[in-house]
């Protein structure tokens, strides 16, 4: 699933044998620009993307780390990623937040255009805000013989990540996880953590969203082990029947061997699924690695009865023995469009939603999971049902939130080439298109509150945006897709998305088009800036009246 992983082992060793003569950081930064100029270069040496469990044993690695910042990668020690290295006189950032948010460099907003001059995928020179980050950890001892994973949920932008003074790794893409396999750098006792995060690279091209522009490590950091034979990924799908009452629960597992063995042979699956309470509904064994049981008449997922169950999951060896394990909230609903309609669980619904920024007035970037509480606990109040998390997928918890309280998600992919729309016509952008939509379905197609896929926004409309939407279907083909573009209708979609027009024009133009054979969802259709929310009682009384119009969502909350 992981594209273009070319070999790190040429970076490597120039970042280790370099020194702070002048020929050598010559040299280093000549490598830097290959990499954060390089649209076939956007992740090396990762883990591919799988549903996100974090196992028993992890420690959170948030809390204050050592940090350097510097107006350009240049301005960064060579060799700072050395264990030896004297970070003393460093000042400290709390590890995750956006370093504009704690007095180093500039907060700005933009919403079109680009903070510098655009021209992809070169970046600035003369600007180009960076910041090293150091630490250090210890790996408990229960954690022996065990594979030990480096997982870092959101790094805007680009970024370098050291171990012991070993490079694992590289990443771009600011709202998509890295994780990293870092059992071979491991030593025993302390080991050191270092981490350079670039502002700009060719990735921020695709990042060109409207609002505040911050940079840092600004979601958890974990490290985590799991058994050499380790449960890797699962897919979970629940298809109900002709009534919708009863339904076809279904677990495609992954499992993944580590270090020189290779998978063992006979390897099941045994998966208990339990309600509110705790009860045990069923218990199941599966062909392999795959579980299809029928649920007899199981409460139904929606917004207004987000009723949910625990599906607890365990790889077996041969002689049945449980190696590994995970759980999984499931909820069982189904998607579908006939007539022209979108439905839920066989019946019309309308999405009355927000666009909904991850975003705090002091913490920028970093949510805290009080604040989402109090946004959800508004949005249910004043009557939303649902959200759009524009303009990229939100942090894990808040999926985990909106599958409690009952909000629908459309869950966006983080891409938006605003400012130069046309990269989206550029082939060599293509696997950085796919490979965010991928980490975006594998890691939130388990949720409920999934309710339907967006393609990006404002990214132009060129082919890419149809292999994002093809590439994603890959994933999970259970669920439609639309687009936030900058054109009424895109090809590629499966509900087409008209934006802010008058509410005449859009009964007219979509509630009355015979002609047009998808549902529509107006992805943005009233921009909420002061006293700017006229319009509400003549928009809903159309989306009422047609049944092929969806709803939409409000810019922004």
């Amino acid at each position: 699933m992981n594209c273009y992983k070319s070999s790190i082992a040429a970076l490597s060793a120039l970042l280790a044998a370099s020194t702070a003569t002048a020929a050598n950081e010559h040299d280093f930064m000549h490598h830097l620009y290959d990499y954060i100029e390089n649209t076939a270069v956007f992740e090396l040496g990762q883990e591919e993307g799988h549903a996100y469990y974090i196992p028993k044993h992890h420690k959170l690695l948030n809390g204050q780390w050592k940090f350097l910042f510097a107006n350009t990668p240049e301005g960064i020690p060579t060799d700072f990623f050395s264990p030896q290295f004297k970070d003393g006189k460093w000042s400290k950032i709390d590890v995750p937040s956006n370093w504009e948010m704690r007095g180093f460099g500039d907060p700005f907003f933009r919403n079109v255009s680009a903070p510098f001059k655009a021209n992809p995928p070169f970046v600035p020179k003369e600007y180009n805000p960076t910041g090293a980050y150091r630490t250090t950890f210890t790996i408990p001892s229960e954690w022996s013989g065990e594979e030990v994973f480096l997982r870092f949920e959101k790094v805007a932008s680009a970024s370098f990540v050291w171990v012991n003074g070993q490079e694992v790794g590289y990443n771009e893409g600011a709202q998509e996880p890295a994780e990293y396999d870092i059992t071979p750098y491991l030593k025993p006792g302390q080991n050191s953590l270092s981490v350079l995060v670039i502002k700009y690279s060719d990735g921020y091209y695709l990042e060109g969203q409207d609002y505040w522009r911050l940079a840092g490590i600004f979601d958890d950091v974990y490290v985590y082990s799991a058994p050499k034979t380790r449960l890797f990924d699962w897919y979970v799908t629940t298809d109900l029947d002709a009534e919708y009452r009863d339904a076809e629960l279904k677990i495609e597992a992954t499992a993944k061997q580590y270090g020189n063995a290779t998978l063992p042979s006979g390897l099941s699956l045994k998966a208990q699924l339990l309600d509110a309470a705790g009860k045990q509904v069923a218990d199941m064994q599966g062909n392999g690695l795959t579980i299809t049981q029928k649920i007899a008449d199981p409460k139904k997922w929606t917004a207004d009865t987000p009723d949910t169950y625990q599906l607890l999951m365990q790889l077996c060896d041969a002689s049945g023995k449980v190696i590994d394990e995970a759980r999984q909230t499931v909820g069982f609903k189904e998607t579908e469009i006939k007539d022209n309609v979108f439905l839920l669980n066989g019946k019309p619904i309308k999405v009355n939603a927000q666009c909904s920024h991850m975003q705090h007035p002091v913490l920028g970037h970093a949510m805290d999971m009080e604040t989402v509480r109090k946004d959800m606990e508004i949005l249910k109040q004043f009557g939303f049902n649902a959200v759009r998390t524009s303009h990229y997928p939100p942090v894990n918890e808040y999926l985990d939130l909106a599958d409690e309280y009952g909000l629908y998600i459309i869950d966006e992919t983080g891409d938006e080439a605003h400012a130069t729309e046309w990269v989206s016509n550029m082939p060599e952008f293509i696997p950085m298109y796919q490979e965010r939509v991928r980490q975006m379905v594998l890691r939130d197609r388990n949720h409920p509150c999934v309710l339907f896929w967006s393609a990006g926004n404002e990214s132009g409309e060129g082919p890419d945006i149809a292999e994002v939407v093809k590439e994603g279907r890959k994933y999970d083909p259970t669920r439609y897709w639309m687009y936030g573009g900058n054109a009424a209708k895109n090809a590629a979609e499966d509900i087409i998305g008209p934006r802010y027009p008058t509410p005449l024009e859009h009964e007219v133009q979509y509630g009355l088009d015979t002609n047009e054979k998808r549902p529509s969802f107006m992805d943005e259709y009233l921009s909420v800036a002061g006293n700017g929310g006229g319009g509400f009682d003549d928009f809903w009384r159309e989306i009422d009246a047609h049944p092929n119009l969806m709803g939409g969502a409000v810019w922004d909350f």
